[in-house]
């Protein structure tokens, strides 16, 4: 019997509690480290927080926030000693989301003010989950357009904050999250359009088998699509929290200023007074030593995120400016890859940095994750986003001939001669997730 010793190299990385305390903090959104600095300083009595001077700022956030709750704060507070009514409340905060939806609308040229009465209603017919409650074909005869200028603004509302608002089922609440997350496992989508049954029953094998996917794969995915965001029902305009952007970007002649909104957070700070206590007490030296060292590990984590929020925004102004300057229809296409190698960051780290948090420019408000797009290559060697194609196949078939519509083949060659390498293959794609009929359809549907 003979026996062999074989050696093998592998690499693995270990997080320590510093970092992956630091990945915590940068992953929250502003209302999120908010009420996780409060958690910390309730656990840790060497921490002091100190309110941020909300009544001074109060009226600054809910301008900055696009979401105005001061009639309604006004008015409940002045009937405190009168009887609570729950309908009015409803209403008002309804009528505040309805302001701060409507506040999001990208200021670009290209939306005429047809497109502004149209949003408007579209956002006016959202039920109490912020699903669509109007069917298209009737909000089209309203306004005397066709479908697909409603479809187009439709797509648009559904880029708002907070995620999944203009879904129209089930499906597509959970379909829009997909979409602005690079990070989703690839059968995310075809899962749920054709087998969200079969992921609410778990059946692993089943979906491995029908996919042919490692199984491990088929959990993964069906994790992912446990803990999307589940619909909020009931009383949704009171839980949903106002919106505070992380990051402003405002341009001053040529240059542009970068601001981070650390001013709406509690300033944190560690007692000195009740660190001499500890410090000098024999029995507690353990219990300082813990304390001082989560203390430092907030306060570190902090001043981390600030540090990766600004060179985030810093370079996205540098990959993005024509988006700052015109909106989103001039937006790039920008994976996160693409930005995590640039700042020699791993891509997580940046996922992290994105997730949930928004940026405020004189286009309106956006979350950063609408900002990563994908694209197609051109003859000239750069990338056109998918939104932009998506908008040119729309405004070809719109100005086609009724009596002779252009075919997926004649889309792809105009597009090609535009610059556009796309095949006819990735133009039907694009034609039905935008729900185009075929070119035959649309001459006898």
């Amino acid at each position: 019997m003979q026996m062999a010793i074989k050696t093998s190299q592998k690499v693995m990385q270990v997080l320590s509690a510093q970092l992956v305390q630091h990945l915590e903090i940068l992953q929250y959104s502003t209302n999120e480290l908010e009420q996780f600095i409060y958690d910390k300083a309730n656990e840790n009595p060497l921490l002091v927080v100190t309110d941020a001077t909300v009544k001074s700022q109060y009226e600054e956030i809910l301008q900055l926030a696009s979401y105005s709750f001061k009639n309604f704060s006004a008015q409940y507070c002045g009937r405190q000693n009168n009887s609570f009514n729950p309908i009015e409340m409803k209403l008002a905060a309804k009528e505040s989301y309805e302001q701060f939806l409507l506040e999001q609308v990208p200021m670009h040229n290209n939306l005429s003010s047809l497109d502004l009465k149209i949003l408007t209603f579209l956002i006016r017919s959202l039920d109490d989950r912020l699903f669509l409650d109007v069917d298209l074909e009737i909000v089209a005869i309203k306004f005397k357009t066709q479908v697909l200028h409603i479809e187009a603004l439709l797509d648009l509302l559904q880029t708002f904050e907070p995620v999944g608002v203009g879904a129209r089922n089930y499906k597509e609440y959970l379909l829009i999250q997909v979409d602005r997350d690079a990070l989703a496992p690839k059968l995310t989508s075809q899962f749920i359009k054709t087998d969200l049954e079969l992921v609410a029953a778990q059946s692993i094998k089943q979906l491995s088998k029908k996919y042919k996917t490692p199984i491990q794969e088929v959990k993964k995915t069906v994790h992912y699509i446990k803990n999307l965001k589940p619909v909020v029902t009931g009383d949704k305009f009171e839980t949903i929290p106002y919106v505070i952007p992380e990051i402003e970007v405002e341009k001053l002649g040529e240059e542009w200023m970068i601001n981070l909104n650390r001013g709406y957070l509690p300033i944190v700070s560690i007692d000195k007074h009740y660190v001499e206590i500890l410090k000098n007490d024999p029995n507690c030296k353990t219990y300082f030593k813990d304390t001082m060292k989560d203390a430092l590990l907030l306060l570190q984590g902090i001043e981390q995120r600030d540090k990766t929020l600004y060179e985030l925004a810093r370079l996205l102004v540098e990959l993005q400016e024509d988006f700052f300057n015109k909106g989103i229809e001039a937006i790039k296409p920008m994976r996160l890859k693409d930005v995590a190698d640039i700042l020699g960051l791993h891509v997580s780290t940046i996922s992290r940095a994105v997730r949930g948090k928004y940026i405020k420019t004189s286009q309106g408000v956006y979350g950063l994750q609408s900002l990563f797009t994908k694209g197609v290559m051109n003859i000239s060697g750069k990338m056109d986003s998918i939104m932009y194609i998506k908008k040119r196949l729309k405004q070809l078939v719109e100005e086609e001939d009724k009596q002779k519509p252009l075919t997926d083949q004649q889309i792809t060659s105009i597009l090609c001669t535009e610059g556009i390498q796309i095949s006819r293959r990735t133009v039907a794609k694009y034609r039905e997730e935008m729900n185009i009929v075929s070119s035959f359809n649309r001459v006898y549907g």
